[in-house]
């Protein structure tokens, strides 16, 4: 079935997102300038960036939050090529023009070797000043960011006396009072002295369907049912005068379950695969699944130090994440397995950024970081697993390895430049030089752990594998007039491959296990540890007029390696190449004062070369986000706004993947969602009020659809029907 696309969404077929903030006058509505930090490491002005970069505001992200969501929802209707929400902790399908987005808090990569998928759902909205996006391949903050960067810069502190903020918020889903969240801020400055502490309680209950009913907890990824929230960020900053300033951020998150529901894991029991899988009341699982991340980060910035712009930042972080315990399947055995995975980051920037001349900018420095990373597993009892129908979830034995300890040491070297070649023409080029040595310790394999007596184990040889590239970005901005500019970019990304993960499911040549076809395991002589480098390339065109405002690009990026999960027991990486292609547009109308309607398009499709069959095949919608429609008319007045919006994901059949040697069709089925958004000053304070999903559709997310042939059935749920959201602030 075709999806309905919403009529204001098919006739949009460019978007502005959010680039731009605007002042009104009599006449006309007129854009005000923003500067960007995170498309070259200094401030910038977007017209003088040669590719796509989008700024979210603060009132944007306000706008959009309501209880019970997290970051990755607000960017799924904010970002034009951003894949779909998952509705769960993990940003699995939430791409960038099909490639991973390398997640910063400040500047600071939330990126770790042990790649779990939870970044998005570990940052609280209420406490982000601004976000920053950047499309496209991009190595200036170092591996990972094949896609492009999302750097969520946090809340500053506010001038003056002492200030207080205070919001409740309510979330009634299901005809159930389903979320409440609390936030309380102080904020100040005294003398040369600011500070900023923000904290905020949010307790979850159940997710319910467009039926009412309680939706199927999810044990692959873990689903944000029955979740308690607690995060802290504190911000303290000295001044020693107007170009020295020293600050230190503090962070604390921390998620964690406590629910009476157990998954469906009916199908991996007993072989019958349910349409819905239903939640089952009754869960007894003392070690329940949790996410957490601690960082502090210290930040050292002089404003002529030898005529540059200098700035020292050293970090500190680590970040804990427990899974679901899962029903794992080899041969004709069942092992209940739930994992920790644990990571700790200690991390030094450099960036030294001055102007040679009047045309000429240069920015330089350089990053480096320990990644210490780890992951243990933990048995439970499967008979009164299968008893129970898995309600009684009892642990068994010893924690084991869960994959091999690595340690990663990475060292980035950077230079980038900004030049004026004419009034018209301007050119953007950098180089970084990066350098990793992964080391990897000797471990135990998962599947001998699971199938044979320790006498008759292999203990596996770890290795320290080191890596070495040069990366280099060039792109030319060319102003057609005040309002107008093409741009074409090219640059390059890198990622080092989770060890961790592909190494998991390993055996050793000479393990008895070796023949065995049932293991699905990889050959630890034949792992591929390569690193993947992606070249990206693009055309684009901004405009802003007096009432107007659009964007519109052009896409193609590719590599020789892919990362594949085969099953839930091996990923892989393959010499096998891919190549995504696609268009993104937007854009914002002002019809008066008042109103404007606007909404983006994003188009991306993407093949990867299957050598086994001598074909190339369309990636699957988990890798490149269907064809998606955003749009919206809002109105505007002093102390009110109205949104109406809509969300559009098109049927995507063209998917395909290769198993036992057969081409396999992964089909998914497109849907649209409308949610209608309000704020109204009050004589105290600011009352938000939102009804998501507005229309009450019954739906499948991307991912469940994704998840419901990865994982044999059991992670399938429905996706949230109709919410409504209620909050209250006041700031004193």
């Amino acid at each position: 079935m075709k999806a309905n696309k919403a009529p204001l969404a098919i006739a949009i077929t460019m978007a502005l997102g959010s680039q731009s903030s605007f002042a009104e006058t009599n006449d006309s509505v007129t854009q005000l300038e923003k500067i960007v930090v995170t498309a070259s490491r200094s401030e910038s002005s977007i017209s003088n960036v040669s590719g796509t970069v989008q700024v979210i505001s603060q009132e944007e992200v306000a706008q959009q939050s309501q209880p019970g969501q997290k970051l990755a929802d607000l960017l799924e209707q904010l970002v034009p090529g951003f894949g779909p929400s998952t509705q769960t902790v993990t940003d699995r399908t939430q791409s960038i023009r099909g490639r991973k987005a390398l997640i910063l808090i400040d500047g600071i990569s939330q990126a770790d070797n042990r790649q779990i998928s939870r970044h998005l759902s570990t940052i609280r909205p209420e406490n982000i000043e601004r976000i920053e996006i950047v499309s496209g391949a991009s190595a200036i903050y170092g591996g990972g960011a094949t896609g492009g960067i999302i750097n969520v810069i946090t809340r500053k502190p506010e001038d003056g006396d002492i200030q207080f903020a205070s919001e409740a918020g309510i979330k009634v889903s299901g005809d159930e009072l389903s979320t409440y969240t609390l936030n309380q801020s102080i904020s100040g400055r005294q003398g040369n002295f600011d500070y900023l502490v923000s904290g905020t309680y949010e307790s979850r209950d159940g997710i319910f369907d467009a039926d009412g009913d309680r939706v199927n907890p999810d044990p692959s990824q873990l689903s944000r049912s029955d979740t308690d929230t607690k995060d802290a960020l504190v911000k303290l900053g000295y001044d020693f005068n107007v170009e020295q300033r020293l600050e230190a951020t503090l962070q604390y998150f921390d998620d964690q379950m406590d629910s009476d529901y157990a998954a469906d894991t009916s199908s991996i029991t007993t072989g019958r695969i349910a349409d819905t899988p239903a939640p089952v009341k009754g869960l007894e699982l003392k070690d329940q699944p949790y996410s957490k991340r601690n960082s502090i980060d210290l930040v050292y910035s002089d404003a002529d130090l030898l005529g540059n712009n200098f700035q020292l930042q050293t970090y500190y972080r680590e970040r804990e994440a427990r899974f679901y315990p899962y029903p794992n399947v080899i041969g004709s055995s069942i092992f209940v397995n739930q994992s920790t995975s644990t990571a700790e980051v200690f991390g030094v920037k450099l960036l030294l950024d001055r102007e040679l001349t009047d045309t000429l900018r240069i920015s330089y420095g350089l990053d480096y970081d320990i990644d210490k990373g780890k992951q243990r597993g933990q048995l439970h009892d499967l008979q009164k697993y299968i008893a129970s129908g898995g309600k009684v979830i009892v642990p068994t034995g010893s924690s084991y390895e869960y994959g091999p300890d690595v340690e990663a040491k990475t060292l980035g070297l950077y230079l980038q430049t900004s030049w004026d070649l004419t009034d018209q023409l301007a050119m953007n080029a950098g180089v970084r030089h990066e350098r990793a040595e992964v080391d990897i310790s000797d471990y135990n394999p998962l599947a001998e752990t699971w199938l044979l007596p320790e006498a008759f184990r292999t203990v596996l040889k770890g290795d320290v594998r080191k890596y070495d590239d040069n990366l280099f970005n060039i792109g030319m901005v060319y102003r057609l007039n005040d309002s107008n500019e093409v741009f074409a970019n090219y640059s390059q990304g890198f990622e080092v491959p989770d060890a961790s993960r592909i190494l998991r499911n390993a055996v050793a040549p000479t393990s008895p296990l070796a023949a065995n076809p049932a293991i699905n395991g990889t050959n630890v002589s034949e792992a591929n540890l390569d690193a993947i480098k992606t070249d990206s390339y693009e055309l684009g065109w901004r405009g802003r007029f007096d009432s107007l405002l659009a964007n519109a690009s052009v896409f193609y990026n590719e590599s020789d390696k892919t990362i594949t999960f085969n099953s839930d027991y091996n990923v892989d990486l393959l010499d096998q190449k891919r190549k995504v292609y696609g268009i993104e547009g937007s854009l914002e109308y002002f019809l008066n004062d008042n109103w404007s309607l606007g909404g983006s398009y994003a188009f991306t499709e993407g093949r990867s070369y299957y050598k086994e069959v001598d074909r190339w095949l369309d990636l699957q919608a988990a890798d490149v986000s269907p064809e998606k429609y955003i749009a919206f008319v809002s109105y505007d007045q002093e102390g009110m706004n109205v949104r109406l919006q809509s969300t559009t994901f098109a049927d995507y059949d063209k998917g395909k993947k290769v198993s036992g040697g057969k081409v396999v069709s992964l089909d998914i089925e497109g849907y649209t969602t409308v949610d209608l958004l309000a704020s109204f000053d009050l004589p105290v304070g600011t009352l938000k009020a939102g009804i998501t999903n507005l229309f009450n559709k019954d739906y499948e997310t991307v991912y469940s659809q994704w998840a419901r042939t990865t994982y044999s059935g059991i992670s399938a749920h429905k996706a949230e029907g109709r919410a409504y959201t209620l909050s209250y602030r006041v700031e004193y």
